[in-house]
């Protein structure tokens, strides 16, 4: 989070940023809150799903990408919550440009628990 807070100039942003650093996500975090939405669909009869989950290319290594995917994916199956990555193409993307032609994220592809 240092990177990101360095760029920040408004009070208020910076401050949510470092909340937000501060929260210590972890895939016992992450288990525990998706297994709430979980419990709550449960409780109401309504199917649960994630359309989007990521992590921006820009400012993440991409270890910390690779185990924050793996984490979320692992968390969604677990209870039965289907999920989309956030994107093909962009900024949270599953694929490179080589020479304008797309070649899948060995890693990304990994912490989807795919194959290419």
């Amino acid at each position: 989070m240092s990177k990101v807070l360095d760029s920040v100039i408004d009070g208020s942003a910076r401050l949510s940023l470092l909340r937000y650093g501060e929260d210590r996500w972890s895939a016992e975090r992450i288990e525990h809150e998706i297994g709430m939405a979980a419990a709550w669909g449960a409780k109401h009869h309504v199917p649960v799903i994630c359309d989007e989950f990521g992590a921006f290319r820009r400012f993440v290594t991409p270890a910390d990408r690779a185990v924050w995917i793996a984490d979320m994916r692992a968390a969604l199956e677990k209870h039965g919550i289907g999920w989309t990555m956030w994107d093909y193409g962009g900024g949270f993307s599953v694929i490179n440009r080589e020479a304008g032609k797309p070649i899948p994220d060995a890693e990304t592809v990994k912490a989807l628990g795919l194959s290419h």
